[in-house]
């Protein structure tokens, strides 16, 4: 979150649904066991949970002993805990009976216990503007302070900032002795010399220090992008002295003395050495360009290492080299410094001036495979993949997709008046359509609990009709520490919450975008709500077809839950018009027979308004009422309370005449009640052959579709006035009522999705930024446009052969890898800019080509040669690291150090040789003029 502006509209609202939810951030304790429904693993679990309640920087906590359970009571129902953390069972069979109830209810399998039993977890979820890494160690030694048997699995985002902020600390003490190692080792093999080794590593270690000293100044912490800062300064920062000291070698076997030999050097490759420091810089600048905050600050700050190693480069080491007495060295019959390198190199010059054709198809050849690859390369920003698969983090983030959903949150912010039946049933609609995609698992909101209780109270999974339906739900619920999770205060904004078991971007960004597109087309910031009682005929026939649409769509989310590939067909939703087109029914005696057992319930208890205790006079006045509603199923309150007094005896309500009048209405909600289930029911049956086989038989869908169909049997219909809006020209006049509401999809996937478009902006740009500007740089040096093109073309090629490897070994553009390119660039740009500065020198000095380039090569290419083979094992060894996304960024630099320094010493050539490039032979004509005007100056 941190690595985006914080003006970004989806990191403010990500933040404001923490401030205003109780954070944002989850930490998860999985225990695994055989069982977990036995007492000690119970009893460990109450332990932790307690504890946590106890820290004042964690708002809510949620484990199988502090979770919400909704149980149907004589009376009613009742909310409370699903277990009692005060007593916590210890008999078999109790345990058993628990487990097979939590196990049975969508609510807690594969939320907070796995679907075989054998994991639960403990979700905490951690207050906003807290150290989250210090709380997290806390809640670590916490869970490892209590006994048992189970195996701990420590997940979220807390825990892995633990992880990673430890990763990251091992890796600096390891890594930096590590690269130093390795870049003597390859100065010594290279130079043969003391001096050659202490200088350019004298030089590096003073760049170093000072980098990390001016972050340090400005409280800039380490992350994964500038944990490398020092690896790559060692690296990068080594090539200036290794220029300066190979020139200084090469002049002093000329026969002058130590100071004309430095003066000398500094003369010659100074500028070069100014160029590549310049176009290094360029190379860490252009990550300015980036949104991503930890990419700018890795730029900024090993721009300034790089700038310090040059100035250390043309002031320290030629200081130290005027005090050092000049090296003793062997000579070849050239008077050249006799080396394994330098022969290798003279046979490089004579290949490339003899395969300049050659070396030009290869080139062609990767720049066009470079070109087909970059659409192909897939990109990663979840932080997971930080971490090897060994890693106790990631096997607990395994375990966690495979067992308990995943641990990655999503979260709707729902706005509108939360009461109203309208809102809580498109809150629903969403979560059923939430159920249907990949990886997308146990979607939580107030309007499930509100069904959740419908559901135990009147046997539907359902929001009910009126505001007052929802209002003696909501009673139930009213102060329970669930609320303040899901809503607000006021409960006029809520929270839609899920998880997401995958760590894949490329899905979790489906999934976010998914997401957006349903709300766009199915969602709307106005609903259209119908009263169905007062429409005409005539527009309740155009609104059929709407209603039937919404019916359906939600049994295909339904059904898609457990069956993702099956669609509902036409029939289908012609059987849903169907039913709502009927209004009178022929009942049969299954019916008659469920209104009598009611009947004869209701009189039966302590709860009716006329309780009829002598079981004759009852069963007589049930036999009367049946017979009564068999002739006219269309009674009303008035016409049953006029039949109640004549078959009622005067003695059950002579001191209370108004008890037949509230019997009355008791029993004509009874008859209406049994009506609509008659009508669902049989909708159920015709409808069971269309939908797939055997689903009817799971109860969890089977409560779902009585939901969705209860519908039918409503007298208001609201849907989003866009959606409505195409019905208009089919005759719908009636003025219906506008409910306002609003929908922003936050959590951790936008986030993901802002990341991962944040890294393809990053990645343009800062290429185009480096590229561009080096470009320029050269083009001015070189006083020629071609002469620019013609220089970046071995660094241009370098990065399309990066990215072509990419695709080709399945690497990740990552926020870490981002960063190659421009990197590449940088660095890879050195390696041309002495070529060419010294070739151009060697070319007005020799007539012949061939001498030219095998001059450089022995010269310039040894010192850019010795400079990438230092560069590289320097890199190489952050495959040593921990984090992955590190590990790939040390290995792909290397090797793009190697390439874009062959590409320097071999494609460049060809091409110059090649076109006879007139920036050359400017520069040579330009040096003939100037030693014929100093010759007849003398």
């Amino acid at each position: 979150l941190k690595y985006l502006p914080q003006d970004d509209p989806h990191v403010v609202l990500f933040n404001e649904v923490g401030d205003k939810f109780g954070g944002n951030s989850l930490a998860m304790v999985a225990l695994e066991t055989e069982d977990v429904f036995n007492f000690n693993t119970l009893q460990r679990i109450n332990e932790i949970t307690q504890q946590f309640k106890l820290m004042s920087e964690i708002s809510y906590v949620t484990s199988l002993t502090d979770v919400i359970d909704i149980k149907k009571i004589e009376d009613g129902l009742e909310v409370g805990k699903l277990i009692d953390e005060y007593d916590i069972p210890t008999d078999f069979d109790e345990l058993q009976r628990i487990r097979e109830y939590t196990l049975s209810k969508e609510m807690y399998r594969g939320n907070v216990v796995s679907e075989d039993g054998t994991v639960t977890v403990i979700i905490a979820r951690l207050k906003e503007g807290i150290d989250k890494i210090t709380v997290a160690q806390q809640m670590k030694q916490i869970v490892l302070q209590t006994s048992g048997n189970e195996k701990i699995y420590l997940g979220g985002i807390p825990f892995q900032m633990i992880s990673l902020t430890e990763i990251i600390q091992k890796d600096m003490i390891l890594l930096i002795p590590l690269v130093v190692i390795l870049l003597v080792i390859t100065l010594a093999v290279s130079f043969q010399t003391l001096r050659g080794v202490l200088l350019p590593i004298a030089s590096v270690f003073i760049s170093t220090i000072w980098a990390l000293g001016i972050m340090a100044f400005f409280n800039i912490e380490l992350t994964i992008a500038s944990n490398a800062m020092p690896v790559l300064l060692l690296a990068i920062g080594s090539a200036y002295g290794i220029h300066m000291v190979t020139k200084y070698k090469e002049d002093i076997l000329l026969g002058g003395n130590k100071l004309q030999a430095v003066k000398d050097a500094l003369s010659e490759v100074g500028l070069p050495i100014f160029l590549a420091g310049i176009t290094t810089m360029i190379g860490f600048l252009a990550f300015l360009t980036s949104n991503l905050t930890l990419i700018k600050q890795f730029g900024i700050f090993t721009g300034i290492g790089v700038l310090i190693a040059f100035i250390v480069s043309v002031t320290f080491l030629p200081a130290l080299l005027s005090f050092m007495p000049p090296p003793k060295m062997k000579r070849n019959e050239k008077g050249q410094h006799d080396t394994a390198i330098t022969r290798i190199l003279d046979k490089l010059g004579a290949f490339v001036f003899k395969r300049k054709r050659l070396i030009l198809i290869i080139g062609l050849i990767i720049f066009v495979a470079g070109l087909i690859a970059l659409p192909n390369i897939h990109r990663e920003v979840n932080m997971v993949d930080y971490f090897k698969k060994s890693s106790e983090i990631r096997q607990a983030e395994d375990m966690m997709e495979a067992k308990l959903g995943g641990s990655i949150p999503i979260q709707i912010l729902t706005k509108g008046d939360l009461k109203e039946p309208a809102v809580l049933n498109s809150m629903m609609k969403l979560e059923k359509y939430l159920q249907t995609l990949p990886d997308v698992n146990s979607p939580q909101s107030i309007a499930d609990l509100i069904c959740e209780m419908n559901d135990v109270m009147n046997d539907r999974y359902s929001i009910p009709p009126t505001i007052e339906g929802v209002a003696n739900l909501w009673f139930f619920i009213d102060g329970n520490e669930v609320l303040p999770q899901l809503i607000n205060s006021d409960a006029t904004e809520g929270l839609i919450q899920s998880k997401l078991g995958t760590v894949n971007t490329g899905k979790i960004i489906a999934v976010a975008d998914m997401i957006n597109e349903y709300m766009t087309q199915n969602m709307d910031t106005t609903l259209v709500q119908f009263e169905l009682a007062n429409m005409p005929v005539k527009e309740l026939e155009s609104l059929k077809p709407l209603r039937a649409q919404e019916i359906i769509n939600c049994i295909r989310f339904d059904v898609q839950n457990y069956v993702p590939d099956f669609e509902i067909n036409a029939q289908s939703e012609k059987l849903i018009e169907k039913y709502l087109a009927q209004d009178k029914y022929n009942y049969d005696e299954s019916f008659y027979q469920q209104l009598e057992n009611e009947l004869s319930n209701y009189f039966g208890s302590d709860v009716a308004d006329l309780i009829i205790d002598n079981p004759n006079h009852r069963k007589k006045i049930i036999a009367a009422l049946i017979k009564n509603i068999y002739a006219n199923a269309d009674l009303t309150e008035d016409s049953l309370k006029d039949m109640l007094e004549k078959i009622v005896p005067s003695i059950y309500y002579q001191d209370d005449p108004e008890l037949l009048e509230y019997t009355a209405q008791s029993i004509t909600a009874i008859i209406s009640n049994e009506k609509q289930w008659y009508r669902v029911n049989n909708l159920i049956v015709e409808l069971s052959p269309l939908l797939p086989e055997d689903l009817l038989t799971n109860k969890n869908f089977t409560r779902k579709l009585i939901g969705d169909l209860w519908v039918i049997n409503d007298n208001t219909f609201s849907a989003p006035s866009k959606i409505v809006n195409k019905f208009k020209r089919s005759g719908l006049e009636s003025d219906p009522e506008l409910i306002k509401m609003k929908t922003d999809q936050t959590g951790m996937p936008i986030i993901f999705k802002d990341l991962d478009q944040n890294i393809v902006t990053s990645q343009v740009l800062s290429l185009i930024f480096a590229i561009g500007l080096v470009l320029i740089l050269l083009s001015f040096q070189f006083r020629s446009a071609v002469g620019g093109l013609i220089s970046i073309m071995p660094i241009i090629l370098t990065i399309l052969f990066n990215f072509a490897l990419m695709v080709f070994l399945n690497i990740p553009l990552d926020a870490v890898t981002v960063m190659i390119g421009s990197v590449a660039v940088g660095i890879g740009i050195d390696y041309t800019i002495h070529f060419n500065s010294r070739y151009r020198l060697e070319i007005s000095r020799l007539e012949n080509q061939l001498a030219a380039l095998q001059k450089t090569l022995e010269t310039t290419g040894k010192a850019i040669l010795i400079n990438a083979l230092s560069v590289m094992m320097g890199f190489l060894a952050l495959t040593l690291g921990s984090i992955v996304p590190m590990q790939r960024f040390g290995w792909m630099i290397a090797l793009t150090m190697l390439t874009s320094a062959l590409f320097a010493l071999t494609f460049l050539p060809a091409v110059i040789m090649l076109s006879h490039a007139k920036f050359v032979l400017a520069f040579k004509q330009a040096t003939k003029n100037m030693l014929l005007k100093n010759k007849k100056k003398k």
